[in-house]
């Protein structure tokens, strides 16, 4: 049963998929192994190595614990009702705090070393550029804690992702916490970033910092093309309208508690070299725009003319303006172009050059411009904090016909995430109702084994409220497993009490009976479970972000349900049979 549960976690797709499709492989191989050594391997070691002599005393431990279970299930039993009331309470109370959860795509990991990137004026040089980047590398070297730090300003000459000089993104690498100083008042990493912060944004003004993770860095710009952890996407056809709008939101979300950090992706325009052809011009002389085209492109971009040979080595002769030269229009202007054999004009006799302020790229995406907004949130709850980000924009902001906003990075991705698991979780649970109906061939009895999975989530929510966590698509992974863990002690009182009842035995000695023989073997499968997932709970390396939410669900409900299946499933099994059109029930 824990298998099957397991089986629809492979349909998951995008990030959420990679993350868990080969934990979900894990699971299955490990419980299948288990399965068949439990049938083959098992029964022979025992048949070798046990002395087939049952001890006749129970271990101590054992006995306090029956000793304090045994009158909280006689109360149980005498109080049948208000038992059941109380468990439908607990699922109920369960389900109205699961709704009220906040939630986040997938836990923040923390890579040790984060990023910074540095964005700039379009209309920036890249010598000031650079030159503002080794002024801010001089003040992030100033602190202890760092080891080193390097950047990336601009694009390669074949990039795979177009970034312009005025952008950079720094790698901070940090010491290991160990050699951190420790008369200072930096004791953590998110305190160090706050300091490194204040102290760029005093020093060095004129660009605005987002921070983040080398790894994280790379993700976001992967998933969503945009290079923070949320996007507001504004869509239309003016630009000029499209940046206005973002910068309008980017004050609006400014304004929301835990917005942290809040810019818009573009940064204005730039000066660019603009040509117009006089078309009237060109026509008297007989020729097309080309020669233009390839005169302004040898002046400013260069051509190549020849190489040069050192040995084996081919070196190109490139003819081209000085740098000087290339930013004078005058300059340009007066450059020769070959109209005719032996006769050349002016450019500004056939053509119109200067400098306009354009935009220096434009993003789309399905063949649509837009603008975004980035947006580093100091909170855990996203789910919450776009929400309101939502409301708020819709109430300050109307948006002329034809624009809109599409809100993208792990917001978008969490919505896909949720989507899945809306499909996935009552598969799974539909899967184990089937299971539980082949084996068991009662309703009621069905519909009471699996009561233990809803009585299980009031323990995984509590315990996820108490470590401080919103819901996560790792939290959801570990509700599912849960499903499978949570049924099984269900299955094992069940069919004993069915073992019991051929015996004709009256319903109230089956309960008892049945409820302190199988005590042991329900108390073993939780506590094996729980303690095989503590590590994982408080766990604290790498990683162990991604892996505390699940944890921490199936730690919470297997105690919730452990709990309450000892004591409301007894009191539901003793009122179905004295109910005896609702115990004889069949499909």
């Amino acid at each position: 049963m824990v298998i099957v549960v397991f089986i629809p976690l492979f349909a998951l797709t995008g990030v959420e998929g990679k993350m868990f499709g080969p934990m979900a492989t894990t699971f299955i191989m490990a419980l299948a192994s288990a399965l068949l050594l439990s049938f083959t391997l098992v029964p022979a070691l025992a048949a070798s190595f046990l002395s087939g002599k049952p001890r006749k005393t129970k271990p101590f431990l054992m006995n306090a614990v029956e000793g304090i279970f045994k009158p909280c299930l006689e109360m149980a039993l005498r109080f049948k009702k208000i038992v059941l009331v109380f468990g439908l309470s607990s699922i109920f109370t369960g389900i109205f705090l699961f709704s009220r959860m906040g939630s986040e795509f997938i836990p923040q990991l923390d890579e040790g070393d984060f990023a910074i990137q540095f964005i700039r004026p379009a209309n920036i040089s890249l010598d000031v550029s650079m030159e503002l980047q080794k002024i801010s590398e001089k003040v992030i070297k100033e602190f202890p804690q760092v080891k080193d730090v390097f950047a990336r300003t601009g694009s390669a000459e074949v990039a795979t992702d177009p970034m312009g000089v005025n952008i950079s993104d720094s790698y901070v690498m940090l010491h290991p916490k160990q050699q951190w100083p420790k008369d200072s008042l930096i004791a953590d990493k998110k305190t160090l970033i706050k300091a490194i912060k204040a102290k760029l944004e005093m020093g060095v003004p004129g660009q605005v910092l987002m921070v983040s993770q080398p790894v994280e860095l790379r993700f976001n710009e992967l998933l969503e093309g945009t290079r923070a952890d949320i996007s507001a996407k504004v869509f239309g056809d003016d630009l000029d309208k499209l940046i206005e709008y973002s910068n309008e939101i980017a004050r609006i979300i400014s304004g929301i508690e835990g917005a942290g950090e809040v810019e818009s992706e573009s940064k204005g325009k730039s000066p660019m070299l603009q040509y117009t052809p006089k078309l009237g011009e060109l026509a008297q002389f007989g020729v097309t725009a080309r020669p233009v085209l390839d005169a302004i492109n040898t002046a400013i971009g260069g051509r190549e003319v020849g190489h040069i040979y050192s040995g084996v080595k081919s070196f190109p002769i490139l003819t081209r303006l000085s740098e000087e030269q290339r930013t004078n229009v005058t300059t340009v202007r007066k450059l020769p172009v070959g109209i005719a054999e032996s006769y050349t004009v002016p450019i500004e006799q056939v053509a119109d050059i200067e400098f306009v302020d354009t935009f220096s790229s434009v993003s789309r995406e399905n063949s649509q411009r837009r603008v975004a907004v980035l947006i580093n949130p100091d909170v855990r709850d996203v789910e919450s904090f776009v929400v309101k980000a939502q409301n708020l924009v819709a109430e300050k902001l109307t948006l002329a016909e034809g624009y809109y906003i599409e809100w993208g990075g792990s917001f978008k991705n969490l919505q896909s995430a949720k989507e899945s698991l809306r499909i996935l979780v009552p598969l799974a649970l539909l899967i184990i109702i089937a299971m539980l109906y082949a084996a068991f061939r009662k309703i009621s009895q069905v519909i009471l084994i699996f009561a233990c999975a809803p009585m299980a989530l009031i323990g995984g929510v509590v315990s996820l409220k108490l470590m401080g966590m919103p819901f996560s698509i790792s939290a959801g992974v570990g509700f599912i497993a849960l499903c499978g863990i949570s049924i099984l002690n269900g299955v094992v009182l069940v069919s004993y009490f069915n073992r019991l009842v051929s015996e004709n035995i009256s319903v109230e000695d089956v309960i008892r009976k049945g409820t302190m023989t199988r005590l042991r073997p329900v108390l073993m499968t939780a506590l094996t479970d729980i303690f095989g997932f503590l590590p994982m709970m408080y766990s604290t390396g790498l990683g162990a972000e991604v892996q505390k939410p699940l944890a921490t669900v199936v730690v919470g409900g297997i105690i919730s349900a452990t709990v309450l299946t000892l004591f409301v499933l007894p009191s539901i099994y003793a009122l179905f049979k004295l109910a005896p059109l609702i115990a004889d029930e069949t499909l």
